[in-house]
């Protein structure tokens, strides 16, 4: 099953009959983003913002899905998550990240598009507001997933973006564990439709980066990341010229991964593993692996 324009462009199709108007003019697709805090999904909102027409943005803290799971009594999960977050930010993969997807202009700090921070993308004010905008594409990226009744609100059309390979390694740590387990074969991001379930939507596209063998698991998750959100671009670019996307159901193999576990135990392990190893880490600089990762996405 193809994509398909949504509400947004079926009312501006109309207008444009009304009027008597006989343009070919591309019309710009009108886009909703929901999304998490972190640096690549800022980066996802800028490049979205200068090529389309991005009505609504959504921003759902991580500090707030911490403190939700800890307010509903989710007390391993929620330490869990206090874990990853000391991890990242003393192991420096926080500040790698930060500086990969740096970019300029930052176009997601503009107060151009309406922008609503919430607690929970499952909130009443999400729901009216998508209901609000008429979007044709609704692209989340991040955040908690979405409730049927979000995902009604959304419209027919809603496109995740998945920190892993599908359907091999849904929900949390896609990376880690494909390196953890040796399955180089499965790194990779996957763009596919959402669902009501976990990363278990039809597939439009796994984007899967080069790998050597010896980088980190974060150097592959930024890797993948930066095409993935170039990826998706094209592909909004084909749908907005009246194209549609692929859909492929996802077969029933693979696993859903928690944020607990991923533990300290994990972590050690494969130190030790590195350690042990006569490769060393990769030495090429960010400039040189983010020229080489858009390089690819442009193919």
């Amino acid at each position: 099953m193809g994509g398909a324009l949504g509400r947004g462009a079926a009312g501006r199709l109309a207008l444009e009959a009304l009027g008597g108007a006989g343009r070919c003019a591309v019309t710009p697709l009108r886009l909703a983003l929901i999304r998490a805090d972190d640096h690549h999904h800022r980066y996802l909102e800028s490049l979205l913002a200068g090529r389309f027409d991005l009505a609504l943005v959504v921003v759902e803290p991580e500090a707030a899905r911490a403190a939700a799971l800890r307010r509903h009594g989710r007390y391993r999960d929620w330490f869990y998550h206090l874990y990853h977050r000391c991890r990242r930010a003393l192991t420096g993969k926080d500040a790698y990240r930060r500086q990969y997807f740096a970019h300029t202009p930052e176009l997601w700090a503009d107060p151009g598009p309406r922008r609503l921070r919430v607690r929970s993308v499952n909130e009443d004010a999400v729901v009216d507001a998508l209901r609000a905008v008429f979007v044709d594409v609704v692209v989340i990226i991040g955040c908690s997933a979405l409730s049927r009744a979000t995902l009604a609100a959304a419209g027919p059309l809603v496109i995740n973006v998945h920190d892993g390979f599908l359907p091999y390694y849904r929900g949390d740590h896609g990376f880690f564990f494909a390196v953890y387990d040796r399955r180089f074969d499965r790194i990779g991001a996957t763009i596919h439709r959402a669902d009501p379930d976990v990363d278990t939507g039809e597939l439009i596209e796994v984007v899967r980066p080069q790998v050597r063998g010896d980088e980190l698991p974060e150097q592959l998750n930024c890797r993948a990341d930066l095409l993935a959100i170039h990826r998706l671009a094209g592909w909004l670019e084909i749908l907005e010229r009246g194209g549609e996307l692929p859909s492929y159901a996802q077969p029933p193999v693979g696993r859903t991964y928690r944020i607990r576990d991923r533990g300290p135990a994990h972590d050690l392990r494969y130190f030790l593993r590195r350690c042990l190893r006569t490769a060393g880490p990769s030495r090429d600089c960010i400039g040189e692996r983010r020229a080489s990762s858009l390089e690819g996405a442009m193919r």
